[in-house]
């Protein structure tokens, strides 16, 4: 049971860095922290290409970021 409670505060210190709106985060189960922690850790998912072709890449916001959340 101790590992399994260590795991566990860990899943919930991982869910409060997630970039969620406060009052989303509570109702995340772990699998749902999972998923949204490789998500947001994989690049090419969470960037979009820049204004002009060559242009760095862009960090996905607003409702964008809303509708990957949903779709999970």
């Amino acid at each position: 049971k101790p590992p399994r409670d260590q795991i566990n505060a860990e899943i919930r210190a991982l869910r409060d860095l997630l970039p969620l709106p406060e009052g989303d985060r509570p109702r995340l189960s772990y699998l749902h922290v999972m998923a949204l922690a490789c998500i947001y850790t994989r690049p090419p998912a969470c960037l979009r290409p820049g204004p002009t072709r060559g242009a760095p890449m862009e960090l996905l916001g607003g409702p964008e970021l809303a509708d990957l959340v949903a779709s999970l």
